[in-house]
């Protein structure tokens, strides 16, 4: 009796044991939670934080998985996370080397930190590999006149209209470089054939190129009216509300002019020529406000060539009413003439 107990007791262990092996061998065959999968298809609803977090979750598992990464840092750019961005996407970039996506969105993040060789660079990797693609064609032109390469930029945005005509776009970056070119009558030609072609929702940023082309030639009365036909369609668009204090405070109107701009910056707070201008409308009115203002423009201008011609002149304007005598009106009464 107790010869078939103990038999019982080992057949019952060994039975409990292959049950156990069994179950850990199931456990460790199940595979793990395709985390990739399902950003994928949070990215593909909009749902770009849940995407991210799956995409975080794969990572976990496995640090070394570069779909995730590039596929994280592309949803992060889009969140606007931008240095984040960058790193995932260049972990990437070993194995996407030769993917359009991955260095179409790392340039995107590169150009959004002001880092426009880096952001030139990565779109033309994704021209080699999309050729004349719009996507990439677009920020290419802009970071080229960002960084003040108008040529290039010119050459970008005339290959961006014969490729995608209907890009309501491409006549604004034509016509912008145009002007930065000294090619007015051209600039002017552009945007007012680009005008009449686009839609009513984009009318208003052609209103407003139109006035700066016409400022630039002298006509601020024309200048005034486009800039004032742009705000009645975008009552907040920053760019047409910096040119109307323009030619308010060239009009020697510096309190209209301040309500025009400091509207712009509050839409815009990085508009860097506002805070120049409203320097230079509160030099009259109130010494302390031109001088944040000015103090706003020199930090912003710093690294932007754009504006370094002014920065002399700035500095200048900074130390005087650093020591100028306390109260609103006692610096200098601003000027009217048009810089």
């Amino acid at each position: 009796m107790a010869y078939h107990f103990r038999a019982f007791a080992r057949s019952g262990a060994l039975v409990f044991a292959m049950a156990m092996g069994l179950g850990l061998a199931s456990c460790a065959t199940v595979p793990t939670k395709n985390y990739v999968s399902s950003g994928n298809q949070y990215a593909k609803d909009g749902l770009l934080r849940e995407a991210a977090e799956a995409y975080k979750k794969a990572l976990v598992q496995k640090p070394t998985n570069m779909t995730a990464h590039r596929n994280l840092g592309m949803v992060l750019v889009k969140m606007g996370d931008y240095k984040a961005a960058t790193r995932h996407l260049e972990k990437a970039m070993g194995v996407f080397e030769k993917d359009f996506d991955a260095n179409y969105y790392l340039g995107e993040a590169y150009r959004a930190q002001d880092k426009y060789a880096e952001s030139i660079f990565r779109y033309k990797k994704a021209l080699k590999i999309h050729d004349a693609d719009p996507r990439a064609l677009k920020p290419l032109a802009w970071s080229f006149f960002k960084i003040r390469y108008y040529s290039e930029a010119l050459s970008i945005a005339r290959e961006l209209q014969k490729v995608a005509p209907d890009d309501e776009q491409s006549g604004i970056i034509l016509s912008r470089t145009l002007l930065k070119l000294k090619r007015n009558k051209e600039a002017l030609a552009t945007v007012r054939t680009a005008k009449k072609q686009a839609t009513k929702a984009s009318r208003a940023f052609y209103d407003s190129v139109e006035g700066d082309v016409l400022y630039d030639m002298n006509d601020q009365e024309g200048a005034a009216k486009a800039y004032r036909s742009a705000l009645k369609d975008q009552p907040l668009l920053a760019g047409a509300l910096l040119g109307l204090g323009r030619c308010s405070l060239d009009s020697g109107k510096a309190k209209q002019a301040i309500t025009y701009m400091e509207r712009a910056v509050r839409i815009r707070p990085r508009l860097t020529e506002a805070h120049y201008y409203l320097g230079k409308a509160y030099e009259g009115v109130d010494r302390e406000k031109s001088l944040r203002y000015y103090q706003v423009f020199r930090r912003q201008a710093s690294a932007d060539p754009e504006f370094l011609s002014r920065l002399n002149e700035v500095r200048q304007k900074i130390a005087v009413l650093q020591t100028a005598p306390v109260g609103p009106a006692a610096a200098a009464k601003p000027a009217v003439t048009k810089q």
